[in-house]
C-alpha cells in the first residue's frame, strides 16, 4: 500500500443522612441504589467541540475541543461528569482559595489547556474559571478540573466486541481507507497528498465531516529534511507575550478580525516608518490586537475588504508586543482563508 507525497507531522452529594434502605419500599431501594450508583469509570472522547458546565445544564466553563480524552464519573439524567487535565501557561493564571480550588483563569475571554507545555490545546478555558493545581514546569501549570457535558455528546476511545473479537468491528480509534483518498492539513484546507484504499490510520479527533488521523509509516532518509519553520496552531497573545524567545521568528495560523490599513509611525517602531499594516483584532476569540505587515506586492487584495470581516493568516511573529502596548507584531505569510486565498 503506497503512502503518496506523506508529510510528516509533530502531529469529573449526596445526602450526610439518609433512611437505612430496610426500611424503604422495594421498588424504591431499586431507585435509590441506581441513582447513588456512578458509571464506573472511564476515558472518552470529545468528536465536535463541546461545552463543559459547572453543573448540569449549568454555567458554562470552557469548550472542549474535538479529539480531547476525558475521564468520565457520575451521571445525572442526561449529563455526564467529567474531568480533564492538562497545562496553562502560568502567566494566565492567580492563585485563588475557593470551593476548593486553589487557582483561577485570569486571561481574557479565555485561555488554552494544552496536553503539554506548548502542546496540543485540549480545550478553552473561560477566563475566571477555578481550578486545581497538579505541578508546574518552567512557566507551565498542569491543572486538573471537573465539570459536566450532555451523556450522549461524547465518544467512547475503543468500541469491543464481545462475540469474536477477529471479525468484529475495528476500534473506534483505528479506521481504514476505503479508496484513494486526499490529505489535508486542515479540515477543508489544501491536499498534503493521498493514501491508498486499504491503509489503516489512527483517529485523533473529528469535527463535523472531517477527521483528523495519524499514520505510521517508513520513508528513505534521503527523501527527508530536518523541519523548519513549523506552523504553529491555537497559540495564544499571552503564551507570545509570556515566552517572546519560544515564539519570536515562528509562523503562526490565526484567525483575526480585520479592521482598517494603516501606516506605521514612531508610536509603532517595530515596523519601518511609513511601511503599511492591518490594524487587527484577534487572534480570535481574544478580544486583543495584532499588527500584521504587509508587504506592498500583496496590499491591494485588502483594499476592498470590509471592515470585520474575518481571516485565517499565517504570519511569521516580529514582536511578541509593541513598544508602547501589548500588541504582538507579525509579517504576513499568506491568507488561508479570505481574499487572496
Amino acid at each position: 500500500m503506497a503512502l503518496h507525497r506523506f508529510y510528516n507531522r509533530i502531529v469529573l452529594d449526596a445526602p450526610q443522612s439518609s433512611p437505612a434502605l430496610g426500611r424503604l419500599p422495594a421498588s424504591l431501594v431499586v431507585a435509590f441504589v441506581l441513582a447513588a450508583t456512578p458509571v464506573f469509570a472511564q476515558t472518552q472522547r470529545v468528536p465536535a467541540e463541546l461545552r463543559f458546565a459547572k453543573s448540569p445544564g449549568g454555567q458554562v466553563l470552557g469548550t472542549l475541543l474535538p479529539g480531547t480524552q476525558v475521564a468520565t464519573g457520575r451521571v445525572d439524567g442526561e449529563s455526564i461528569e467529567v474531568t480533564i487535565d492538562g497545562w496553562v501557561i502560568s502567566s494566565s493564571l492567580d492563585p485563588a482559595k475557593r470551593d476548593g480550588f486553589d487557582l483561577i483563569v485570569t486571561e481574557k475571554p479565555s485561555e488554552n489547556l494544552r496536553q503539554a507545555p506548548n502542546g496540543a490545546v485540549l480545550a478553552r478555558l473561560s477566563s475566571g474559571v477555578l481550578l486545581n493545581k497538579v505541578g508546574t514546569q518552567g512557566g507551565w501549570t498542569r491543572v486538573k478540573r471537573t465539570g459536566w457535558v450532555p451523556r450522549r455528546s461524547l465518544s467512547p476511545t475503543t468500541s469491543a466486541s464481545t462475540s469474536n473479537p477477529s471479525s468484529g468491528p475495528a476500534p473506534a480509534d483505528r479506521v481504514e481507507v476505503t479508496r484513494s483518498t486526499p490529505l489535508a492539513a486542515v479540515a477543508g484546507g489544501d491536499g498534503l497528498g493521498s493514501l491508498d484504499s486499504g491503509m489503516q490510520a489512527k483517529v485523533l479527533g473529528r469535527a463535523g465531516e472531517w477527521t483528523r488521523i495519524q499514520v505510521e509509516a517508513w520513508v528513505k532518509d534521503s527523501s527527508l529534511r530536518p523541519a523548519t519553520n513549523d506552523i504553529l496552531i491555537g497559540v495564544s497573545q499571552a503564551e507570545v507575550r509570556a515566552n517572546p524567545s519560544r515564539f519570536v521568528g515562528k509562523v503562526v495560523e490565526w484567525r483575526v478580525q480585520f479592521v482598517a490599513i494603516q501606516k506605521a509611525d514612531e508610536l509603532r517602531p517595530e515596523i519601518p516608518a511609513g511601511q503599511s499594516y492591518l490594524l487587527t483584532r484577534g487572534p480570535l476569540p481574544e478580544p486583543g490586537f495584532v499588527y500584521v505587515i504587509v508587504p506592498q506586492s500583496k496590499l491591494d487584495q485588502f483594499r476592498t475588504v470590509d471592515a470585520l470581516q474575518e481571516l485565517t493568516i499565517r504570519a511569521t511573529i516580529k514582536a511578541a508586543t509593541s513598544k508602547y502596548l501589548p500588541t504582538p507584531v507579525v509579517e504576513l505569510v499568506g491568507v488561508v482563508k479570505g481574499p487572496g486565498s
